[in-house]
């Protein structure tokens, strides 16, 4: 499953990795790839992404999850 969304708050370096590096540790989620101009992150797991933990998990780092569909 690919799932995009829009994360505003990403800026720089540090966003990318903190936001990579807490996703990463879902144990669903294959891989996890953050652009920093778009401000869009997209995750591929293997299975539906329960995008409810998602939000919490970067809420919780200070980010806010925009739904792009």
């Amino acid at each position: 499953m690919n799932v995009v969304f829009t994360v505003p708050e990403i800026s720089c370096g540090h966003c990318k990795d903190t936001i990579e590096s807490t996703l990463n540790n879902v144990e669903s989620i294959e891989s996890v790839s953050v652009d920093i101009e778009k401000k869009s992150v997209e995750v591929i797991s293997s299975s539906d992404l329960d995008m409810m933990n998602v939000s919490q998990l970067l809420d919780e780092q200070g980010y806010t999850v925009v739904q792009s569909e």
